[in-house]
């Protein structure tokens, strides 16, 4: 039996390669893709998935126009890692697949219910998951399991001092799927920082690819990667496919559960994930923080992906 995936997703270049790799897995089906703002707007978003999609001939599968902003928050985005158009400004031909009317949030409600014990995997901010689970207060016992990349377990963030992006982009939202039971596998972003893939190992995946590869992921990675070796970075970094690849191998990951709070104030600790290891706050454990992911069957992933071909 095929897993069924529920893909939530602000697809940024990362976001890109994470499809990538669940499109690559015969074991697993994705049954829609839902669209959040978050490293682009949402207009963006909503164009990019498709493009993905058209990359390896993908077929019908159905895409969602969700959240276009935040709960409360300011719109945030990061068009200055991901390029403007949040594909790297490679110049990929727009697609013509349809976008469903139906919202986001009501699609992860109806689709849950479609699919019981189907894995929710959140790519971006979780505005999208928090209204889902306000209109559905059951979803979690629907899923059969929710896997999101963000967080930052010791308060070390990409965004602020303390805060991880998806996070800080709509701290609310995330604040509401922590507290309401979602009770979701973290991929943080210090988990990110440690498992690089380092540059002979990506070179030598990049250079073996197919036509998925070759085509597509290189062109978009392109400034990223010449940006990051730059920056003397020992490897590019690869946060949303680590949270995918805890999906499609569950066995390379490692983890703990634990108590995570989210702050939502609107000081400097605004988007910071409290992670209560030592059951001081008495709190309940509502999530399994993921402390490390094998480097190897990683890379295998993103190989088995690369290796895809692109439709002539």
């Amino acid at each position: 039996m095929t897993q069924k995936l529920i893909i939530d997703t602000d697809c940024g270049v990362d976001d890109a390669i994470a499809l990538l790799m669940a499109l690559a897995d015969p074991a697993v089906e994705i049954v829609g893709i839902t669209c959040v703002s978050g490293n682009v707007t949402l207009d963006h978003v909503v164009q990019n998935v498709p493009i993905v999609l058209d990359a390896v001939g993908a077929g019908p599968i159905p895409i969602f126009r969700g959240a276009e902003r935040p709960i409360l928050a300011p719109l945030y985005h990061a068009s200055d890692v991901h390029g403007e158009d949040g594909l790297g400004d490679a110049g990929f031909p727009r697609s013509t697949r349809p976008i469903s009317d139906e919202h986001a949030a009501l699609a992860i409600v109806r689709l849950a219910r479609e699919y019981p014990g189907a894995t929710l995997v959140a790519l971006g901010p979780l505005t999208n998951v928090a209204l889902a689970m306000a209109i559905e207060p059951n979803l979690p016992q629907l899923l059969g399991q929710s896997v999101i990349m963000g967080g930052a377990v010791r308060a070390l963030g990409n965004t602020s001092a303390v805060a991880e992006f998806n996070i800080y982009a709509d701290a609310e939202a995330a604040a509401m799927v922590f507290e309401r039971g979602l009770n979701p596998t973290m991929a943080g972003w210090e988990l990110t920082v440690e498992t690089p893939m380092f540059w002979p190992r990506w070179d030598a995946m990049t250079a073996q690819a197919g036509t998925v590869g070759a085509d597509f992921v290189v062109p978009m990675l392109e400034d990223l990667v010449r940006r990051s070796r730059e920056r003397e970075r020992p490897g590019i970094l690869l946060p949303d496919p680590l949270a995918m690849a805890v999906v499609l191998d569950p066995d390379c990951a490692s983890s703990f559960t634990a108590a995570v709070a989210v702050d939502t104030g609107w000081g400097p600790g605004r988007g910071l994930t409290a992670v209560d290891v030592r059951g001081n706050s008495k709190a309940a454990h509502n999530a399994r923080v993921v402390t490390a992911i094998d480097t190897d069957r990683l890379a295998a992933l993103l190989e088995r992906a690369f290796r895809m071909s692109s439709p002539r």
